[in-house]
Order: C-alpha cells, then structure tokens, then sequence
C-alpha cells in the first residue's frame, strides 16, 4: 500500500480540538457533578444559596480549565514546533514495507521500523501516529481514496506493531514532555486547591509518571488543611474573632426581635419555635453565629415561648445557657413593657456619654 499526504497547521489544530473534546465528554458527568458537590460544600452551615453558586461556578471554570489551558498549550507547542522543524508540514509519501513504513518528502526519506513505531490511533478526520522517540505525525484520512483504505493500513500497522503497543492511545501530550507546572497555582485557591491538588497526585503518578507535578498535588492539599486549621484554630481562640462573632450575634439578636414581633403582628400568636419564621420569611437569621463558630450542633438562639410573651438570648462563648457571658436582646426602654420579651431578658441600649467640650 502507498500513498501521499500533506497536513497543514490547521490539521493539527483541528486533532487537538477533537482530542481534548472528546477527553472532556468522557468526564462529562464530573463536570456535573464535582461542582455541585463542592459549591454544596462552599454553601456552608445554613446553606447560602450565593455562596453555592460562586463554589460551582469557580471549580466548573477549574474543571474546564483542565481541558483548555493543555490545548492552549499544545497549539502553541505545535506552532513553534512546525516553526522550527517545517518536516510536519512536508508532503510526504508512505509506503508499507516489511521492514516498517517507508516515507519519502522532498528533503529526506527513510524507514520507521516496526519496532520504532510506538503507537497508532484514529478518529474521525485523523490517523496519529506515535514513535518511541517521541516524535509525532498526522496522516489525515482524506489521503486515501475510500474508507476501506483507511481501515486496511490502520488492520496492517496495529497487526506489525503488535497487540501491545497498539492498545496504547495516542495523546498529544507527547508533544508536551513537561507537565503544565503552572497549573500547580490553583492549588493556592483555598478548598478548591485541595481537589484540584488530589487530581495532580492522580495524574503525576498515572499520565505523567513525574514527581514533582505529584508534589505539587500534596502541597495543594496541604496548604489548604493549614490554612483552614489556622482559621478554625483562630476562629475558636483569638479574641479578635471571638469579639467579632459576638457583635454579630448580638446584632441578629436584636433584629430578631423585630422578626418575632412581626411574625405576632401577622399571625396574632408568637411562634412556638424559632422554625416557624422562616417558613414565612427565608430570610429571617435564626442562627447564633457563636455557637456555630464553636462548631456547635445546637446552633440556634435560644428561644422559648411562654404564653403570651417569650424568651430570647444567646448562649455566649461557653455555650452555657443563664451563665454570665449570656447575650441579651438589646431594645429602647421605650419599648420594654409593650413587647412580648420578657423583661429580665431585656438588656438595655448602652448610650455612651458625650464627652464634654467644656474645659
């Protein structure tokens, strides 16, 4: 069998396109659902719709990234490569000999022995075709006159090289003998750099067989376990974030008051629980954010109807109910007495004096 074939630079733009878009559809599920699966994780603790959107959407553009960054690399590989050696671009003519195939271009022919021919594939629009050497040709599948063509030298060149050799698949990362170390900077990104870390580990040890873009992995997941134990550590025992979460409590602790009151004024009854606002209003904060920096499963304020009036308070830093570090609802002494918090829950609005301007 002979032929003769020319591929252009846009041929290999075109195999590289189909190569990393069917990669990507074979892992089109993972597309799916690994961003549901870490913007639900993003979400945190009560779910924030924002905050799961922003999760999914950063580690869907990660996930596709993992495509389009390589094929960006490898088109620009590839152009450089035909820059510096025109043989891609050559016409050539093959022949299959016995010794191997044959090729004959205007400056030099030569053999590709059996032996030497690594791999073989095909798609749609291609033949690849990989040597030992790593080197790396297309032979479009327009070359032959009929399909059948096609299909026969594809039968005659696996059945020389072997059963072996031709199940390993052609990958145009054998054009890219260095890992895409510059991918290792996602693993910076707090969270999502831990699972983008762990498909590093997974590819260093499988693809790539290198050590170093497998480091890369661990420090990703490593440096996002020390920044999340740096601040759970802080969150739980400095005093700047534990004054910040009481603030914050004791803001929604006073904005709740004016969410039960509400809740009266509509239905005529305070609630029997702290629940039954947010079945009428979502966005009414029943949560202490104290006792959920703590990691407390009993994250709520701490709410208790009694007949026709109720308790309301937070538990503090020591999650203790009725202990001295008790957060209190915070309200006008105008209004003590014509609401239904019961008084002795009441902490008054501290006013701070003015400082006088008289000397």
């Amino acid at each position: 069998m002979e032929f003769e074939f020319q591929c252009t630079e846009n041929d290999y733009k075109r195999f590289y396109k189909f190569y990393y878009k069917s990669e990507f559809q074979k892992r089109i599920w993972g597309a799916i659902l690994l961003p549901i699966l870490i913007g639900y994780m993003f979400s945190g603790e009560p779910f924030n719709l924002t905050r799961f959107i922003c999760g999914a959407i950063a580690s869907e553009i990660i996930f596709v990234g993992f495509y389009v960054i390589p094929y960006i690399i490898a088109i620009n590989k590839i152009r450089n490569l035909i820059a510096k050696e025109p043989r891609y671009l050559e016409k050539k003519k093959l022949m299959i000999t016995d010794e191997g195939l044959y090729f004959e271009t205007e400056t030099r022919n030569g053999t590709w022995k059996w032996e030497s021919i690594a791999s073989l594939n095909s798609n749609v629009d291609f033949i690849s075709l990989l040597l030992v050497d790593k080197r790396f040709y297309l032979i479009p599948k327009r070359a032959f006159l009929a399909e059948n063509d096609s299909t026969n030298f594809i039968g005659i060149i696996q059945s020389r090289i072997g059963t072996q050799r031709s199940s390993i698949k052609v990958s145009p990362d054998t054009l890219n003998k260095k890992p895409p170390y510059l991918l290792g900077l996602i693993c910076l990104i707090p969270l999502i750099g831990a699972f983008v870390g762990l498909v590093f580990i997974i590819l260093g040890i499988t693809r790539f067989k290198d050590k170093w873009f497998t480091l890369i992995g661990v420090a990703g997941i490593v440096f996002t376990v020390i920044i999340y134990s740096t601040l759970f550590y802080a969150g739980k025992h400095s005093s700047v974030f534990t004054n910040g979460f009481r603030d914050l409590s004791q803001m929604q602790l006073n904005n709740l008051v004016k969410d039960i009151e509400f809740y009266k004024m509509q239905n005529e009854q305070y609630p029997d629980s702290l629940q039954q606002l947010t079945k009428e209003n979502t966005h009414v904060f029943i949560y202490d954010p104290i006792q959920s920096n703590q990691g407390e499963t009993d994250n709520l304020f701490k709410y208790e109807r009694v007949d026709n009036q109720y308790n309301l308070f937070s538990s503090g830093v020591d999650g203790i109910p009725k202990t001295n570090d008790d957060l209190y609802p915070q309200v006008s002494e105008n209004l003590i007495g014509k609401i239904g918090l019961i008084k002795y829950n009441i902490k008054p609005e501290i006013i701070e004096p003015k400082e006088s301007t008289n000397r």
